[in-house]
């Protein structure tokens, strides 16, 4: 409620209590039956899913709600630093445990995984032979425990039309693409799996212990990015914190509402194939623009060799400029044109058919999508147009340079080194709103001057 100082603590918890359960499945999935066959699928690699755009949107949407991309929450919590912080150091050592945290619960999951794929197969294979056995395929049999593996694989082998007896395809292979994916995986498949453990109950408890524990360290970062936004803002620095907190917080709790309704599963799927998606690409690359385009490159590598010490490399100065927002940029268009091709589809339920069909979203629902992406793309525009032809009344005063941060809250610092240097700028025009001479020559972007 109080911003860093109270969010700091949870973290502590959010944060390593999660290690501790991963750790305790760890040990327990690598020995359950079926944990090698899991763990053989995961580092199977399918190489034509390269050419799938959708892939690569779902691993970059992955990477930006790994590290926390695009949602502010990195440059709300690293406004708190001093200005002499190593951030290449951090950066190195984030992303390595990011990386390492990754391979480690992906094992956890495929080796339970894997459990439960053997024990479908085992059950479908039961279900195969008890059929037979009513057809009397397996006479001399007294009873289904009897029948073992190899006679039923030479029976089966020699039946042509396997449909007519309703007999079921039972593979490792297919039970495990069969897996579910988000929510499914979470809440249906790996629930499935726990409860035929051994002491079910335990490892259902800390389970979902683990998953609250995840969802509010994720809710602590990205709320923590918008609220500190919020609380530099002049016209809330009068509010108390816990107020505003408590306001973001419920504003949140009812738009959350609909995920609990009957179709909440479908609302669920829709932000997170599009809000969750194709936003944060924009987002982030609208970022890279600004900084290494727009504030420059030259700058940022000095601002980062004045922090460190150390001048970044080229590597670093290709990878800002062509590098990542190339990648960014046909990451994002080749998704666009793959959904314009191929519209984006969802589970829909089959009454008749008792079962789900991939169906197309309704046009109004597309309509909302979109709604949703531009809500989130459409104010950096907007607000950077304002401010350029100085269109908006309110005067935050930020400095075009970064400079030095005027009448400001805890959690902002005054920028690196020489906060007495000024920069020059070219005129910009009168206030289109409120003209004033004295404007003329000084440049404002939000809480900055010249």
């Amino acid at each position: 409620m109080k911003g860093i100082q109270s969010s700091g603590k949870v973290v502590y918890f959010t944060s390593m209590f999660p290690y501790i359960v991963l750790t305790i499945f760890f040990i327990r999935g690598i020995t359950l039956e079926g944990a090698s066959a899991g763990l053989a699928h995961m580092y199977t690699p399918k190489v034509e899913k390269l050419l799938d755009p959708k892939v690569w949107l779902d691993a970059a949407t992955q990477v930006f709600y790994s590290f926390g991309l695009a949602f502010g929450s990195l440059i709300a919590f690293g406004s708190y630093n001093t200005p002499k912080n190593n951030c290449v150091r951090d950066v190195i050592l984030v992303s390595i445990c990011n990386a390492i945290t990754a391979i480690y619960a992906s094992v956890v999951i495929f080796a339970i995984l894997g459990f439960k794929a053997v024990s479908n197969v085992n059950k479908c294979i039961l279900d195969n032979k008890m059929i037979l056995w009513k057809s009397g395929y397996f006479s001399n049999a007294t009873n289904v425990s009897s029948i073992n593996d190899v006679v039923y694989n030479s029976v089966l082998n020699g039946i042509q039309n396997k449909t007519s007896l309703s007999l079921r395809e039972c593979t490792l292979s297919k039970e495990l693409d069969a897996a579910a994916e988000g929510t499914g995986l979470a809440f249906i498949v790996f629930t499935q799996a726990i409860v035929e453990l051994p002491g079910g109950p335990f490892w259902a408890v800390i389970f979902f212990m683990m998953l609250l524990s995840l969802g509010i360290g994720s809710q602590i970062g990205i709320l923590e990015g918008m609220l500190c936004t919020v609380f530099d803002i002049e016209i809330f620095k009068r509010i108390r914190k816990e107020y505003i907190t408590a306001c973001v917080c419920l504003i949140c709790f009812i738009v959350g509402l609909i995920f609990t309704t009957g179709a909440g599963e479908y609302w669920l799927k829709m932000f997170d194939s599009f809000a969750g998606t194709i936003g944060l690409v924009v987002v982030a690359l609208m970022e890279m623009i600004s900084v290494i385009y727009i504030y420059g490159h030259e700058k940022f590598t000095k601002d980062i060799q004045d922090m460190t010490g150390i001048k970044p490399g080229p590597y670093w100065q290709f990878s800002w400029r062509f590098l990542a927002p190339t990648i960014m940029v046909v990451i994002l268009v080749s998704s666009i044109i793959s959904m314009v091709r191929d519209p984006p589809k969802y589970d829909a339920w089959i009454a008749e058919l008792g079962n789900t069909s991939k169906t197309p979203y309704p046009g109004w629902v597309l309509a909302i999508a979109i709604s949703m992406v531009l809500a989130g793309v459409l104010p950096i525009p907007i607000v950077f147009l304002l401010r350029r032809y100085q269109c908006w009344k309110m005067d935050f005063n930020i400095h075009e340079g970064s400079i030095r941060r005027i009448d400001t809250t805890v959690s902002t610092k005054e920028m690196i080194t020489d906060v007495d240097e000024q920069l020059t700028s070219p005129d910009v025009p009168e206030n289109c709103l409120t003209a004033s001479n004295t404007r003329k020559n000084k440049f404002t972007i939000g809480d900055f001057e010249v």
